[in-house]
């Protein structure tokens, strides 16, 4: 079982739009019929296990009308490794407009917002399971790894030798911790029982700060580049950059001016397939 991220939006109405905002702690469970209105296909042994191991720690952006939550985003945290760094990402699950109000643009305000806050936090990326790439293409995400099935042996370990494990194999992956492998045992004691529901869509990611994804990549030789970097959604990722990478060390720097030259001019969802495309990556989480 796992949670898609359904966004089926068409043309904006035109009407004073929604204001996003962030549930609170203790109104989170406002957020549940909703919740299961968009996953009916989850059962009420899972539902808890979300609400109760998940969304304890998660960001629940909403948006409400005459007291109601009509449509929202979940924002699950996750510490990813990636080339050796340890960086703070957000996993988007739970993707649900009421019935009654799609087709108004909400997921895309929604969508909007979200990728901006994330970049306003410095995270370099953010990634989700895609009910549909049409749905997050335009917005820049992109196809970056299958969905990996650790064996037994692995997920018996605890999490150092899990850790050491996918870090021998692999150069991005979440990191595992206490935490990781309670949600983790909670989760499949909420699974336990049901019908496998076949095989696992792939994973897509968005850059949300061009910046900080560049200093987690190395080149094998030492150079200096100068990148056009085209984002509508994210202002401090659309610009001119100067990417000095090698072996060992990688930084990135916007640039107030264009340079005298531009090496490479590409859109930030190209930027992501070009980096992406360099990584061995395991990602195994359902939410």
């Amino acid at each position: 079982m796992w949670r898609l991220c359904r966004m089926p939006e068409g043309s904006l109405m035109d009407e004073i739009m929604p204001e996003p905002f962030y549930l609170p702690e203790d109104e989170k469970e406002r957020s549940r019929g909703l919740y299961k209105e968009a996953f009916p296909e989850d059962t009420e042994k899972f539902v808890d296990f979300y609400y109760t191991c998940k969304a304890r720690d998660n960001q629940i952006l909403a948006l409400e009308q005459d007291g109601e939550l009509v449509s929202m985003v979940h924002l699950n945290p996750y510490t990813m490794i990636v080339n050796g760094f340890e960086t703070p990402v957000n996993y988007i699950v739970a993707v649900a407009t009421g019935k009654e109000y799609r087709h108004r643009g909400y997921m895309r305000l929604l969508l909007v917002r979200a990728l901006q806050d994330m970049a306003a936090r410095n995270m370099p990326f953010t990634f989700l399971m895609p009910a549909s790439e049409r749905i997050y293409a335009p917005f820049d995400f992109v196809w970056i790894c299958p969905y990996t099935e650790l064996s037994p042996r692995v997920e018996r370990m605890d999490a150092a030798d899990q850790n050491r494990y996918l870090a021998a194999r692999y150069q991005m992956f979440c990191k595992r911790d206490a935490v990781y492998l309670e949600n983790l045992a909670a989760e499949k004691r909420a699974e336990e029982g049901e019908m496998p529901s076949g095989k696992m869509p792939p994973y897509m990611a968005r850059i949300t700060d061009v910046s900080q994804m560049l200093r987690m990549v190395n080149t094998r030789q030492a150079q200096k580049l100068y990148l056009k970097i085209h984002d509508p959604i994210i202002q401090k990722n659309d610009g001119w950059f100067c990417w000095e990478a090698a072996p060992d060390l990688s930084k990135a720097e916007k640039l107030a001016q264009p340079p005298e030259r531009t090496d490479l001019e590409l859109t930030v969802g190209e930027l992501a397939s070009m980096v992406f495309g360099e990584f061995r990556i395991c990602l195994s989480e359902i939410v």
